[in-house]
């Protein structure tokens, strides 16, 4: 469990890094940029005119990406029954990943599928209080 995105991870390395900078990179035939302020007033009257207040998009893009990399990650252990990690891996692979490719996404990594787990674990101390004391009371 704890490496099983290393071998990704690894090939997102540098190589996608010097691609990302030479992408980023501006194009020489590109238009020139113009300067804040430098606007004629018949183009600010018809960019007014002409737009339309702007609607609310209804999500953020997604990037294609991991939401961060794997130097960024922790490895630490957790300890459960072997049922807690197959419901675990059962609702991560069954739902989670069904609804990422619901939205588009189907890249996701291990790391940020964990570390998703962790941030709504901690979004959400009662239930996991809630949770030990009844396994306490089913014993």
């Amino acid at each position: 469990m704890g490496f099983d995105d290393l071998e990704a991870a690894e090939q997102d390395r540098p190589d996608k890094q010097d691609e990302e900078t030479e992408a980023s990179e501006p194009e020489p035939d590109a238009a020139p940029e113009v300067p804040a302020g430098s606007s004629t007033p018949d183009s600010t009257a018809e960019e007014t005119a002409d737009s339309e207040p702007e609607k609310e998009s209804p999500e953020p893009a997604v990037s294609d990406t991991p939401a961060f990399e794997y130097d960024d990650v922790k490895q630490s252990p957790m300890y459960a029954r072997p049922e807690a990690w197959t419901a675990l891996e059962d609702a991560l692979d069954l739902d989670v990943v069904r609804s990422l490719r619901d939205a588009g996404i189907r890249n996701e990594e291990k790391r940020e599928l964990h570390d998703a787990v962790l941030r709504v674990a901690a979004d959400h101390p009662d239930e996991i209080a809630d949770a030990v004391r009844q396994a306490r009371r089913e014993e």
